[in-house]
């Protein structure tokens, strides 16, 4: 989309073209809604069972079999699945209204809150519509959100309902001792084990399975209130990098504007299938479901256990959700495609050193031999033909969000599986929504220009040193105004005055992140104020674009990058690929197959080999001399959200790793003084 700009006093603004009121005629759904009187969530629910409502809407893939077994004191288990279920329009639209009339005949009221504590999945989003369609907002709460948490969520929200599923029911039996204000709690059942063990379920609490909530509202006589576009739809518990979950609140004309924003960047129609995965208590995926059923696709659910067929929870001869969804639309976080591709190379070089080099050859070069008649078609045939196929062989269109996506993953995803891919750039804040490429842009390393009708300015950050004077492009912290742009946070009025503001009649968000804008008008992510280290020298090292970069060698499984502002050098923790870390052992003469992983990642040889990796690797990237670590630390210790030690989007917690490592990086430290 062209995008403008212009420099005043108050910073360089840059907003989307066209403009119009409300929306220009080319503005995907913003017609139709316009037409169909569309203000709300579940309006564009009953908007789309209009047009579409015999057609697929919800796909569940049938679970046939579970093999749990024990291994050092932890549970695994092993899925067989089947084919996908679905559910038309029309059949998803009735069980939204059962579930709102269920809700209501168990005491809740217009204006009441409940909250969503399950994983991603087809009742998940009906749970959501039904009681917006009676005006009672929706809390949502990561799955992967800490006990302390999911109760203080629940505890601030005062909600006297809660939608859990049968695996984290547990967890919420756990807590309710905290939440005296729950009345009833409705599980979303197993296929195979119903709402599981409930003999520790506390008696004073009423408990039913989601199926009960929804079979005997028929002959219920209630009247359904108006929502209103400006109630609060969502209060959404971000899992954020320091301190408790924040509660942003969302109004349902702040995510339809997002809705709508996405329409114009997608080209998708009904023919398309979409493979959800993400958690849907993140706001890219909400309001991409949202707009993907507002615009007639089908939507099929599966989980990161057992998207692939060698998913961690797929069983031996089962095939992965995506070879069986075939979908031809995804959303996806960097972390994820990057996992993606190492488990690709991986295979590729257990297949020898010659099919090796030949498919890195083809991945390095595919861009430009695509300018050659046929060339890509023969590329895709004969060498990429199998690992896409793993993704069900029908992906055309890709969208990235989360963090930021390094050039080298966005080219190399680009070329194996041969899709668009269109990285964008939001937050919980603005909806998800601020910045996105267009389909047809081939370049990397950018965000794209402002979404419709978003306005975004870059104000100095004199600390950092970027300023809208800079040369040759802008810079400085973005700031973003429209309707995007939520109400606020939820009982924090301390922080919305620090983030939020009016100025003309608009409502604005200062976002925290650094940005530069290009000629064409889009944005690329340079830094963030809380990840701006200066060194020793005077220095600033930027250490979530160093770890976005280095991140990327294909030894590292992740990576924090630390800097102490009394030093010249930054030192990193890297949680090494496992499976490759026996070839970096073998490479510096250690053939001992006696020696444990553990005391690999003591090994002076191994940390020395990774440490020269990195510093070669990250010179490539365009890293300074100061950005590369001078010193490593291995560690197999799991970075989940259960460690606390990223977020549930996998962004690090860099307040929680640097306690956790504090003792490791003043080691590291003080062998290079």
């Amino acid at each position: 989309m062209a995008v403008r700009g212009v420099q005043t006093a108050e910073g360089w603004y840059v907003k989307a073209k066209p403009t119009g009121e409300p929306y220009p005629p080319d503005s995907g759904l913003a017609p139709k809604f316009l037409d169909a009187g569309v203000t709300t969530l579940p309006g564009a629910l009953r908007y789309a069972t209009s047009v579409y409502g015999s057609k697929p809407c919800l796909a569940t893939r049938q679970l046939l079999e579970r093999e749990r077994t024990e291994k050092n004191g932890k549970t695994f288990e092993k899925l067989r699945l089947g084919e996908y279920r679905w559910k038309t329009y029309s059949e998803v639209q009735q069980m939204a209204v059962d579930v709102g009339l269920g809700v209501r005949v168990r005491g809740l009221q217009p204006l009441d809150r409940v909250v969503v504590f399950a994983e991603t999945r087809a009742e998940w989003l009906v749970a959501a519509m039904g009681c917006l369609q009676h005006r009672i907002t929706v809390v949502t709460l990561y799955t992967t959100l800490t006990d302390a948490g999911v109760a203080h969520g629940i505890s601030e929200t005062e909600v006297p309902l809660v939608f859990t599923t049968c695996d984290l029911l547990p967890r919420v039996t756990r807590i309710l001792s905290q939440c005296p204000k729950v009345k009833t709690v409705v599980v979303m059942e197993d296929q195979l084990e119903g709402v599981g063990d409930v003999s520790k379920f506390p008696k004073d609490v009423g408990l039913v399975p989601f199926k009960d909530l929804i079979a005997d509202t028929k002959s219920v006589d209630i009247s359904t209130p108006v929502p209103e576009a400006d109630d609060t739809a969502i209060i959404m518990y971000t899992s954020g990098s320091t301190g408790t979950p924040k509660g942003v609140e969302l109004s349902h004309s702040n995510i339809l504007a997002s809705v709508i924003a996405y329409s114009v960047q997608m080209n998708v129609g009904p023919e398309d299938r979409y493979l959800s995965f993400l958690p849907l208590a993140h706001i890219m995926e909400l309001a991409s479901e949202t707009a993907l059923i507002s615009l007639g696709a089908t939507i099929l659910y599966s989980s990161p256990l057992t998207l692939t067929s060698t998913s961690p929870k797929v069983m031996k001869g089962t095939n992965g959700d995506a070879k069986v969804a075939k979908p031809t639309v995804m959303n996806a976080v960097p972390l994820v495609l990057d996992r993606i591709i190492k488990g690709v190379s991986q295979k590729v070089e257990q297949q020898g050193w010659i099919k090796s080099l030949i498919f890195n050859e083809a991945v390095k070069y595919k861009f430009w031999l695509e300018y050659i008649p046929f060339t890509s078609y023969f590329l895709n045939m004969f060498i990429f033909r199998r690992v896409q196929e793993e993704l069900g062989g029908y992906l055309k269109r890709l969208v990235v969000g989360g963090a930021p996506l390094s050039p080298q993953t966005h080219e190399t995803m680009r070329a194996i599986f041969d899709v668009s891919i269109q990285v964008g750039y939001g937050s919980t804040e603005t909806s998800s929504c601020i910045s996105g490429m267009d389909e047809d842009d081939v370049s990397t390393g950018h965000t794209g220009g402002p979404n419709l009708g978003v306005i975004m300015k870059l104000i100095d950050w004199e600390e950092g040193n970027y300023r809208v004077s800079d040369k040759p492009n802008p810079r400085g912290e973005i700031v973003v105004g429209g309707p995007v742009v939520g109400k606020g946070y939820f009982k924090l009025p301390e922080e919305n005055k620090a983030s939020f503001y009016e100025e003309n009649g608009m409502r604005w968000f200062r976002t925290g992140d650094i940005g530069e804008m290009n000629s064409c008008g889009s944005l690329k992510i340079i830094d963030r104020k809380k990840d701006l280290v200066k060194l020793k020298h005077g220095e600033y090292v930027s250490l979530g674009n160093a770890e976005s970069k280095l991140k990327t060698l294909s030894n590292v499984e992740n990576i924090c990058v630390f800097a102490d502002s009394t030093k010249d050098k930054t030192v990193a923790v890297v949680v090494p690929s496992a499976e490759r870390l026996w070839k970096v052992a073998s490479s510096v003469g250690i053939d001992n197959e006696s020696v444990s992983m553990e005391e690999l990642c003591r090994d002076d040889r191994v940390k020395e080999s990774i440490l020269k990796e990195l510093q070669i690797h990250g010179k490539k990237c365009g890293l300074n001399r100061w950005e590369v670590p001078a010193a490593v630390y291995l560690t197999l210790e799991p970075w989940t959200p259960d460690t606390g030690l990223v977020t549930a989007a996998l962004k690090l917690r860099r307040k929680q790793l640097s306690l956790h490592y504090e003792n490791t990086v003043h080691n590291m430290y003080s062998r290079l003084d």
